[in-house]
C-alpha cells in the first residue's frame, strides 16, 4: 500500500518560459516522447519483436488568457525554438519532478477565440527536440 498523500497534485504544477518567468497562468501542461518502431521477425518464433529506431516528443499547454504572450509567440517567428521547462512540487509528495523540454515549438497560433459568458483560455500544441530531467522522484 502507498499513503494517498503522496500521489501528486496538479495544483502544485508550474510551468516556466524560455526567460526562466513562471507562467502562473497555466492551467494544464502535457509532455510526452513517442517512439517510431520498426517489428522484428526471428526465426522459430510466433511473436514479433520490437526495435525503437526514432522517437519525438509532443506536448499542449492550457492556460488562462490574460495576455498575447504564448500567441506572439508562435505567429511572429513559427521557426523559433524555445527552451521550456515544467515542474510538479507538491509539498506531500516524495520529491519534485522538473524537466526541461528543448527545442519546443508551436504547432499553431491561437490568435484569438472567446466564447460568451465563458472566461477566456489558450490551448497550444507543441512539439520539443530533447529534454532533460532536472529532478525525479525516485
Amino acid at each position: 500500500m502507498f499513503d494517498a498523500n503522496e500521489v501528486i497534485n496538479g495544483l502544485y504544477g508550474y510551468v516556466y518560459d524560455h526567460n526562466g518567468r513562471q507562467m502562473q497562468e497555466t492551467k494544464s501542461f502535457e509532455a510526452n516522447v513517442e517512439y517510431d518502431k520498426e517489428e522484428v521477425q526471428q526465426a522459430g518464433r510466433l511473436m514479433k519483436g520490437h526495435k525503437v529506431m526514432a522517437a519525438s516528443g509532443t506536448g499542449s499547454i492550457g492556460a488562462h488568457k490574460l495576455d498575447s504572450r504564448l500567441a506572439r509567440m508562435a505567429a511572429d517567428d513559427p521557426h523559433a525554438k524555445y527552451n521550456f521547462s515544467a515542474k510538479l512540487a507538491d509539498p506531500t509528495a516524495r520529491g519534485e519532478e522538473y524537466i526541461m523540454f528543448i527545442g519546443v515549438s508551436f504547432d499553431s497560433a491561437q490568435l484569438m477565440a472567446f466564447e460568451l459568458g465563458e472566461l477566456g483560455e489558450v490551448e497550444m500544441d507543441f512539439t520539443f527536440d530533447d529534454f532533460e530531467y532536472l529532478k525525479s522522484i525516485d
